[in-house]
């Protein structure tokens, strides 16, 4: 495929400097979209910038998107409405005693819910807001705790949304057959360096083993000084604490945890999450109005307030995926494999591999389709030098579980900071540094393993 060299990285790089400088997510991934179309069409490039636009919001991709996050946010409407997240908070309390439990509780929490990245950031951050509030943890520190977790673990689950998928792509790209495609998934976990190292030093912060460090340092001063955990909006949260405090709330647990008991089982069963969402909506109606713990347009508000929420989260995915097809037809992928393809030995393929999905995966903002992209390129140069698959697929896999937690646009990370009710901006600033330390060792991983392999 044509590509348009160096020239392809611009557009992230502005993106980035932009984000940093004006701290404006979607604005900054505008404009990035636009200084790619110049770069592909010069002075005509309005029209077939529009028609990217229309190629996102018309892709089943794009309404499976807003049909699955505009779902997410009435449940979570509707789970605070009904008291379910209000009588999970209370349980929480007796059992977080103070600021290192409750993190180690937030880090167990995003394990329990396996199934789904998505559905794992969503509840346990939504959950554990109060928690975190009450012993004063910034709500940064419960983001990155949310989003490191939750897709790292989920990855290793074999049943998972990650675990299915990335079995596919170790049988298409004949790493396995299809018959033995699950156990060489299982065989490829060992080799996955990133989310185990990720889930390890996502315990070692909760824990303070590992000491906080840089921006994250500043803000956990810095909301060690206010009434909760919230550095961005310390007055409107005192506010509502004092509101809380004037009228008794009261809330059942089991408002919360049967629909999503039943959520997570039907997403099991049917393989696709957006099932498991749709019909929790209905069962909250079914279960909320006998309880008369709202009317039924009570019900039907909450449930639009939520999915009007959510529109911020799927404004930030949408111009990130404008993102991804600019860079496509910038060529930005196969530019930079083809690069590091040139020269690389055996023994660093998995770290070269590491780095450079990873590295494409932050700069589309699309992390499945790059993992997509990378097997069928990769594995063939692998089996081509006499690479191990199996540690070349684990670091194809480390790097889209990588790129997810790095950038600050992506879907993952959009995701985790609207349950924590911070800014994307906030999370690239405090939390990028923590997620490094993990992403740094595992390429020291690869690199070593790499090494001994060939050496072997």
């Amino acid at each position: 495929m044509e590509h348009y060299g160096y020239l392809s990285l611009l557009p992230v790089v502005v993106v980035t400097v932009l984000v940093l400088v004006t701290k404006r997510t979607t604005a900054s991934l505008l404009a990035g979209t636009l200084v790619g179309a110049f770069i592909l069409y010069g002075k005509g490039f309005a029209k077939p910038w529009i028609d990217v636009i229309y190629g996102v919001l018309g892709s089943d991709l794009w309404i499976w998107l807003l049909l699955v996050c505009g779902s997410f946010g009435s449940l979570v409407a509707l789970f605070e409405a009904s008291g379910g997240l209000y009588g999970f908070s209370t349980i929480v309390a007796k059992l977080c005693k103070g600021t290192k439990t409750t993190l180690l509780a937030t880090w167990f929490f995003g394990m329990v819910i396996f199934i789904d990245d998505w559905l794992s950031i969503l509840t346990v951050g939504s959950a554990m807001r109060n928690a975190t509030d009450r012993f004063r943890i910034p709500r940064e520190m419960l983001a990155f705790l949310c989003g490191i977790t939750a897709t790292a673990f989920c990855v290793i689950v074999p049943i998972s949304t990650w675990g299915v998928f990335m079995t596919s792509q170790i049988v298409s790209t004949g790493v396995s057959t299809k018959e033995m495609g699950l156990i060489t998934f299982i065989h490829t976990i060992p080799y996955m360096f990133y989310p185990l190292l990720a889930l390890l030093c996502g315990a070692l912060y909760a824990a303070n083993i590992l000491p906080k460090f840089g921006p994250m340092k500043k803000v956990w001063e810095l909301s060690a000084q206010k009434e909760t955990g919230d550095t961005m909006t310390p007055e409107k949260i005192e506010g509502e604490l004092q509101g809380e405090g004037k009228t008794e709330q009261k809330g059942n647990v089991l408002n919360f945890l049967i629909p999503i008991t039943l959520m997570t089982g039907i997403t099991i069963v049917s393989g696709e999450i957006l099932y498991g969402t749709l019909a929790c909506l209905l069962f909250c109606a079914i279960f909320y109005l006998p309880q008369k713990l709202m009317t039924a347009g009570e019900y039907l508000d909450k449930t639009l307030a939520g999915f009007k929420d959510m529109m911020g989260v799927i404004s930030i995915v949408t111009v990130a995926f404008m993102l991804r097809d600019i860079n496509a037809l910038l060529g930005l992928p196969d530019f930079v494999i083809g690069v590091a393809q040139k020269g690389v030995g055996p023994a660093f393929l998995p770290v070269i591999t590491f780095l450079i999905v990873s590295a494409l995966g932050f700069a589309a903002g699309n992390f499945w389709g790059i993992c997509a992209i990378s097997f069928p390129i990769i594995i063939p140069v692998a089996r081509a030098l006499d690479c191990d698959l199996l540690l070349v697929s684990g670091a194809i896999i480390s790097a889209t579980v990588a790129s997810s937690c790095l950038c600050f646009f992506g879907s993952e990370v959009t995701l985790a900071c609207y349950s924590a009710q911070i800014k994307n901006v906030d999370y690239a600033r405090t939390a990028l540094p923590l997620v490094a330390v993990p992403f740094l060792l595992a390429a020291v991983f690869y690199l070593v393993a790499g090494i001994v392999v060939v050496a072997s």
